[in-house]
């Protein structure tokens, strides 16, 4: 039997067996963070353009920043490092305003980038640019990072294997006969 051959009739036995495609996902706690660290940009800093600020980091964003990867690679929660505990929420600073919990990917930026302005900015308005990285405010709360890892449902492994299984069975009963 040809290779090609034999390839084909293992996706067609797969398909047949019904293997889904579809991923589950686990979570491994990588670290946490406080929203206020000593790490993170100072919005007042002259080091900064005065105009624009910082840059402004989504909680996913911040959490790419300081445990590697990209954004897609988290999932954040206020709660605990527990992951039957993650809420897929952040705490963020707002300028002006102060601490506010937001989904994990909530990303109102000044200028669609930055913290926001050093000179001037609205007090006490809870829709003013938001980062979870920030030296402001004092905003100490936590934002617990986990690492999304796929991991194939249990099903897919079983279903794999009665298709194999098959396959095998139709090859024996084929070359016996």
């Amino acid at each position: 039997m040809s290779i090609s051959r034999l390839f084909k009739t293992l996706v067609a036995a797969a398909l047949f067996a019904g293997v889904s495609l579809a991923n589950a996902a686990s979570y491994s706690f990588v670290g946490s963070w406080s929203v206020y660290n000593d790490d993170a940009p100072v919005w007042s800093d002259s080091a900064y353009d005065a105009t624009n600020g910082p840059l402004a980091y989504t909680a996913q964003e911040a959490a790419a920043l300081l445990f590697g990867g990209s954004a897609s690679d988290y999932v954040i929660s206020t709660i605990d490092n527990n992951p039957l505990n993650i809420n897929f929420q952040g705490w963020y600073d707002v300028i002006g305003y102060g601490g506010a919990q937001f989904a994990q990917d909530y990303s109102n930026k000044y200028n669609g980038l930055y913290y926001g302005p050093v000179d001037s900015f609205e007090a006490a308005n809870i829709n003013s640019a938001a980062s979870a990285f920030i030296r402001d405010n004092s905003v100490t709360s936590l934002n617990y990072a986990f690492r999304i890892t796929a991991v194939p449902e249990p099903e897919t492994y079983g279903l794999l294997m009665a298709g194999l299984g098959a396959i095998v069975l139709v090859r024996r009963r084929k070359y016996s006969a």
